[in-house]
């Protein structure tokens, strides 16, 4: 399929360059909590159903929806990467950013963590036997509040509490958040690229290095930051990249080459969905970047090519929608599909009729519900808090001689 010639090449680099929202990437994250709920609220619950019932078949195509936190990576990457970009020589470059961060991260994660804490004490202890998947091997809530879950799982070589265990991907992103603003505030412009893909390079080799010394699969190769720090810096390169005209241009120029490469490493993934293990050799190795250039290659499509098929889906309302509610998404929908399952079907996470599947769907619509209340009565205010407070930038006369601006960055 050849791309449709695209008009407003120029209006749409003036809005990636202008910090405004881009709605596709708001599609695009819609997508990447899209694939989370598959995998938690269906592909999980129904892996226990036998074949030859066509769901089984079907759990197996969705196998490889986990790969939607690698989704949210890139999409990170490449947002907050743009932001620091922009911003580097400002003033007070680290006051905002973590201001903001903080008015984004924090509030609702220490409601989500306050009621977690709340169930774990008063209603988790007499129904142990519905809830127990959800609370057992607890890890020291400390390491939630200092957002080091992912390295204490590493060391226990286990993910902690289910109701909990997403949050390894916010305590990788915080970390990304320490270092990302240092590395791009004190690298000199011309040597941020070779950073950037040393980093790429690094991630896999870290994670080969822990499957190969290392007695047993290690839970070290999914969650921490050394070894998912690939996806993330593709982001932050493809920010780089395409804040420079030069190189907008070329990717305008060659959509269709664009396009062929996208289609090419769609055609890999139903081998990763049937080897879709965390800690293969082959997903150590090439899987996840594999999914990561994937996922790189749909995020610049929609960017330079936002007349195709793929621009106008990502411009779905609904789909926008769920991309600017999916942060609580992503927090709750656990802790609200295992009450709602221990209450209404007195069991753990299992589909095996339609009575599990309504509580399923019910559990979604509650979900959302109040990611959506969440979003316009609690989130957005603070948000905009966070937004009240600009970075200054500095004039030119003020820049350090050795570290000159890079070309339009």
């Amino acid at each position: 399929m050849q791309p449709k010639e695209n008009t407003g090449d120029d209006e749409r680099y003036a809005l990636l360059r202008s910090g405004r929202r881009v709605p596709e990437l708001d599609g695009l994250r819609g997508v990447a909590i899209g694939l989370v709920l598959v995998v938690h609220l269906f592909t999980a619950p129904a892996a226990f159903i036998p074949r030859p019932n066509p769901i089984a078949y079907l759990q197996i195509a969705t196998r490889l929806a986990w790969s939607g936190v690698d989704l949210f990576f890139i999409l990170s990457g490449f947002l907050i990467g743009g932001i620091l970009l922009d911003a580097r020589y400002s003033r007070n470059f680290f006051k905002v950013f973590y201001f903001r961060r903080v008015c984004r991260i924090l509030p609702i994660y220490l409601v989500f963590c306050a009621l977690v804490a709340f169930f774990q004490v008063f209603v988790y202890p007499s129904h142990r036997d519905t809830m127990d998947w959800m609370f057992s091997l607890p890890m020291p809530w400390y390491s939630y509040l200092t957002f080091t879950q992912n390295w204490w799982a590493a060391l226990r070589n286990m993910a902690g509490p289910a109701v909990l265990a997403p949050t390894w991907s916010l305590a990788v992103e915080e970390q990304f958040y320490l270092t990302l603003p240092l590395v791009i505030r004190f690298v000199r412009a011309a040597t941020l690229p070779y950073v950037l893909i040393a980093g790429i390079i690094a991630a896999p080799l870290m994670r080969l290095a822990m499957l190969t010394m290392l007695p047993q699969p290690q839970v070290g190769v999914y969650v921490l930051l050394t070894s998912r720090m690939d996806d993330l810096l593709l982001g932050v390169l493809a920010a780089y990249c395409l804040r420079i005209p030069e190189i907008w241009a070329r990717f305008i120029t060659h959509r269709a080459t664009i396009w062929r490469v996208f289609y090419g490493l769609a055609l890999g993934l139903p081998l990763l969905t049937l080897t879709s293990n965390f800690y293969s050799f082959p997903m150590a190795s090439i899987g996840y970047d594999w999914l990561a250039l994937f996922y790189l290659t749909a995020l610049a499509l929609a960017l330079t090519d936002p007349d195709s098929w793929l621009g106008s889906a990502l411009r779905w309302k609904w789909l926008m929608g769920l991309g600017i509610i999916a942060y609580n998404t992503y927090l709750f929908h656990t802790l609200i599909y295992g009450l709602l399952t221990a209450y209404l079907r007195n069991h753990g996470p299992s589909m095996t009729n339609l009575g599990d599947l309504a509580v399923i769907l019910l559990s979604l619509g509650v979900t959302i519900g109040f990611a959506v209340a969440s979003w316009h009565f609690f989130e957005k205010p603070i948000v905009r808090l966070g937004h009240g407070a600009h970075y200054q930038p500095v004039s030119a006369g003020e820049l350090q001689p050795e570290t000159p601006a890079p070309p339009d960055l």
